[in-house]
């Protein structure tokens, strides 16, 4: 499958229900609701980025984007989350967005682009590694439910 023209632009509360359907793709179930709710905080907060890829006028992928500031080192901007559609993942989206991020760290100064992918998701490693990142860390995550 050739790619066609992508249109890659902010997201907007209209695409709330095509967002919650991607992140369930990535195993995240969420309603659009919830989806509305989480772009309104982060859309409140300085150096962050919500955007969408439309192919034929259809939302087909989406990415998250955050500076990131610490006290041991330079800020960075990672991607958050980034979702295509399992009906046109192969064929050069992802690779746009990564791309688009790239561009998007740099007018906000920051010198590295960072991401972070679930030890299972081999392909994704594959993908990130094609696209010039380097694996510099293993982690474990450790979470404490306050609810």
């Amino acid at each position: 499958m050739a790619i066609t023209a992508v249109r890659i632009r902010a997201a907007t509360v209209q695409d709330a229900e095509r967002l919650s359907a991607l992140a369930e793709q990535l195993g995240y179930p969420s309603t659009p609701a919830e989806i509305t709710a989480r772009m309104s905080r982060l859309r409140s907060m300085p150096g962050q980025s919500i955007v969408v890829a439309e192919r034929e006028g259809r939302v087909v992928a989406w990415m998250t984007l955050s500076v990131e500031r610490a006290l041991e080192s330079s800020a960075w901007t990672e991607i958050k989350g980034l979702v295509v559609d399992e009906a046109v993942r192969g064929i050069g989206i992802g690779a746009l967005l990564v791309d688009w991020a790239k561009v998007w760290a740099l007018v906000r100064g920051t010198a590295k682009l960072r991401v972070r992918t679930n030890q299972i998701r081999q392909r994704t490693h594959q993908f990130y590694e094609s696209r010039g990142f380097t694996l510099t860390k293993s982690q474990r995550v450790y979470d404490l439910p306050l609810k």
